[in-house]
């Protein structure tokens, strides 16, 4: 009754600022799924001595997201859901399994005149971009989702869309968004303007998932790149709503990597770059909205963050460097930024000797394929897991640089919300997710969702 009481109050002072606010005419949206308060600070301080987070330090107004009521099989689905529908359905994507089809922002945006596009350095299929323009009743079929792009007429998609036939699929798909008049690339660096309709795909390999661990550096700045790109495609005299999902931010959590988490973060800084550059050039028509829809690994601070953090290969790539060559344990230690953590003859270190020279064969196929995107192994190599010696020597490491994970999940907590620009005070204090879906409606200019 009393959440009842609250919506109808919600949706009244929604009706009423709508009729008097004037919405932003363009506005941009960043998630960082995954990241919490202490990671950022964690992000910021680890990387004081170079940009670090200084772009979303210049961000003016700060809130902070409630985390949905309720228990869900898939979080991350229902937190999607509910910012882009409205509602925190898990067990659709950007639909209801009752058959209730809703509108997301983006559709609605796209209808009222304004141009649209979909940005992830992740999966353009998977659960928040998917709930921007999908109408798919599952919530594990990343293959019927891509189905939907080329129904959704928006005017820039980017992403990675994987296919279970292969390549040949990936380029029927291709062929289809060409046919209706799309620009089909693979590289934006081919790109020459004007674009107004613009869809790139790009593929990972599992092992080169992260920025950071990407070979090149076009690679690694594509997140970078695909929000220069789609800023400048969307630029246009109706306005525009742009997403911006930073996709890799909460698998870094999930897997406790705390290196990969940086720089993720780091990488997500500096594509935000692109979009205060975009507001410097038009500040009252533009609004820049960041926010993490749930926290993933649940990272805390444990002491005072290190500037000196040993930044370093992702956790698969570390399990690819132990296999290569034969290794003493210092030399492990060290590859792993740990080599001056423990005195001589401490009992923490008996413990690791021991995990580290009994690591039985890694057997799982899905590992080895994914070592195979840094090494390309003979099929008969006798591969060792080092993967809780790792797991075990990183948790210790980073708990002595100033941080460290309690879970290996997606988790319902309170996560950071930062805005600037037009109507920018309207994102302060404590909202829940629905509710962000009415701030957003709002400096869209669209109606209030009835209820």
């Amino acid at each position: 009754m009393i959440r009842a009481a609250r919506w109808c109050i919600s949706a009244l002072l929604l009706l009423l600022a709508w009729q008097v606010h004037a919405d932003a005419r363009n506005v941009i949206v960043f998630f960082i799924n995954g990241a919490n308060q202490a990671g950022l600070e964690f992000a910021r301080a680890a990387g004081a001595d170079f940009a670090g987070l200084s772009n979303l330090s210049a961000f003016p107004v700060r809130g902070t997201l409630l985390p949905l009521t309720g228990e869900y099989r898939h979080l991350p689905l229902a937190a999607a859901n509910a910012v882009a529908l409205g509602k925190p359905a898990d067990d659709a994507v950007g639909t209801l399994s009752s058959g209730e089809e809703l509108d997301s922002l983006a559709t609605l945006a796209k209808q009222s005149g304004r141009r649209v596009g979909i940005i992830s350095d992740s999966l353009l299929t998977g659960w928040l971009p998917g709930a921007f323009y999908a109408h798919e009743p599952g919530a594990d079929r990343a293959e019927m989702v891509a189905n939907w792009l080329p129904l959704c007429d928006f005017n820039v998609l980017a992403g990675e869309v994987p296919s279970p036939d292969g390549r040949s699929a990936g380029d029927r798909l291709g062929d289809t968004m060409a046919r209706i008049g799309y620009r089909n690339v693979l590289d934006v660096k081919n790109l020459t303007p004007p674009v107004s309709r613009l869809f790139i795909r790009h593929t990972d390999s599992a092992g080169r998932r992260y920025a950071m661990a990407r070979r090149t550096r076009t690679d690694r700045e594509r997140l970078i790149d695909y929000t220069a790109t789609a800023l400048e495609c969307l630029e246009n005299r109706n306005g525009f709503l742009l997403v911006a999902e930073c996709g890799n931010i909460a698998p870094a959590g999930i897997e406790n990597d705390a290196s990969m988490l940086l720089g993720e973060l780091w990488t997500f800084d500096r594509a935000l770059g692109k979009a205060l550059d975009f507001f410097k050039a038009a500040p009252e028509d533009t609004l820049i909205v960041v926010v993490s829809l749930y926290d993933a690994g649940e990272l805390r601070l444990t002491g005072e963050p290190d500037t000196d953090f040993p930044f370093g290969r992702s956790r698969l790539e570390l399990l690819c460097e132990l296999n290569r060559e034969p290794r003493t344990f210092g030399q492990a230690l060290a590859l792993l930024g740990a080599g001056e953590l423990f005195a001589p003859g401490a009992e923490q270190l008996r413990e690791l000797q021991r995990l580290y020279f009994d690591a039985p064969r890694l057997m799982e196929p899905q590992v080895l394929a994914g070592m195979r995107g840094f090494w390309n192994y003979e099929p008969d190599t006798v591969m060792r897991d080092y993967r809780e010696w790792i797991d075990r020597l990183q948790d210790l490491r980073d708990r002595h640089y100033g941080a460290g994970f309690f879970s290996k999940r997606p988790a319902a907590a309170l996560t950071p919300i930062w805005a600037i620009g037009a109507g920018a005070k309207e994102f302060a204090g404590e909202y829940s997710p629905e509710e962000l879906h009415g701030k957003l409606r709002l400096a869209l200019g669209l109606a209030p969702e009835p209820r």
